[in-house]
C-alpha cells in the first residue's frame, strides 16, 4: 500500500495547495448564483416560488428577485404569473440532453456519494481534474460537521500532486502524461520517479490513501471511477478521522468498490 502524505509546509513541488471557491476573485458571483438556481431546479424537479429559492439558497429576497427577473428576461427561466412560480425554459433542453449523455440520466454520481456516506458516515466526494488541481464537484458532508472550514466543499480545489484524490487520478494515466503534469508543476526528476512508483502501487491496490490536505487529523480514501459513462475523468473519495479510516480500511475499500460496481457496471 502506498500512503500519500501531503506536504503543505515543505519546499517540495509536491507540497499540496488548496483553493477555496471564495478565494478565486475572478469568479462572477451573479453567474454562480444563476447556476445554483438551475441546480436547485434539477434537485427538486418542480416549479418553485421566489421565496422557496431564497430560502434554499440562503439569498436575500431582493437579490433573488433581481436574479430571477434577469433569468426570465434571458429566457433561461419561464414564469407562471398565475401560480407565481419559476421553472427552467426549453432554451436549456439541448444543454440538459448533453449533460445526461455526459453523466447519465440516473444521477449515478450523486447516488454513489450518498451510498458511500450512508455506509461510512464520513464525508464523501466526487472530484474531477481542473488543470493541476482536483476539484470537488459533489459532496455529502455529515450534518454535525457542516460549517467546519477544515472540511471540503463543492468547488474546493486540491493540487493533484501530493494528495490522495490526485494520486488516484494519476494512477489512471500513462507514464508520458504523468511526466507532462509533473513537468508543468516543476517537479524534480527524483520526485517524478516517486510519483511513477506511487501510481504503479495505487493501480495494484485499486485505491490511494493518506492524510487529507485540509486537515491532517482526517484521512482520505480515493478510487478512480470507470471511464465508461463519463465524459470527464472522476475520482470518488471519503474522508474521516485517521484511526477510523486506518482501522476500517479493508472494509471501507470493499464497500466503496461495491458502490462503484453498483452505479457503473450497468453503464
Amino acid at each position: 500500500m502506498s500512503i500519500i502524505a501531503p506536504k503543505p509546509d515543505s519546499g517540495s513541488h509536491l507540497a499540496v495547495r488548496i483553493k477555496r471557491p471564495a478565494e478565486r476573485r475572478s469568479s462572477s458571483r451573479s453567474a454562480t448564483r444563476a447556476l445554483d438556481v438551475l441546480e436547485l431546479f434539477g434537485r427538486v424537479r418542480r416549479a418553485l416560488r421566489a421565496m422557496e429559492i431564497s430560502r434554499e439558497l440562503d439569498m436575500h429576497s431582493s437579490t433573488t428577485n433581481q436574479l430571477l427577473k434577469t433569468m426570465v428576461d434571458s429566457a433561461h427561466l419561464a414564469f407562471d404569473a398565475q401560480a407565481k412560480t419559476y421553472l427552467p425554459s426549453s432554451r436549456l433542453a439541448a444543454f440538459s440532453t448533453w449533460i445526461v449523455e455526459s453523466y447519465g440520466a440516473d444521477g449515478r454520481l450523486r447516488g454513489l456519494v450518498e451510498e458511500i456516506h450512508a455506509h461510512s458516515g464520513m464525508v464523501a466526494t466526487v472530484t474531477t481534474p481542473n488543470d493541476l488541481f482536483m476539484q470537488i464537484v459533489d459532496a455529502v458532508i455529515p450534518n454535525a460537521t457542516e460549517g467546519n472550514d477544515a472540511l471540503p466543499e463543492r468547488g474546493l480545489q486540491v493540487s493533484i500532486l501530493g494528495s490522495a484524490i490526485g494520486s488516484a487520478y494519476l494512477s489512471t494515466l500513462d507514464e508520458a502524461e504523468i511526466r507532462r503534469i509533473a513537468y508543468r508543476a516543476r517537479v524534480t526528476d527524483d520526485e517524478v520517479d516517486s510519483l511513477l512508483q506511487s501510481a504503479s502501487q495505487i493501480r495494484a491496490d485499486g485505491y490511494a490513501v493518506g492524510p487529507t490536505a485540509t486537515n491532517g487529523d482526517l484521512w482520505s480514501l480515493a478510487m478512480p471511477l470507470p471511464a465508461q459513462g463519463l465524459r470527464v475523468p472522476a475520482v470518488v473519495g471519503l474522508a474521516g478521522p485517521e484511526e477510523r479510516v486506518k482501522d476500517s480500511l479493508p472494509e471501507l475499500a470493499t464497500a466503496m468498490r461495491a458502490a462503484i460496481d453498483k452505479w457503473f457496471k450497468k453503464v
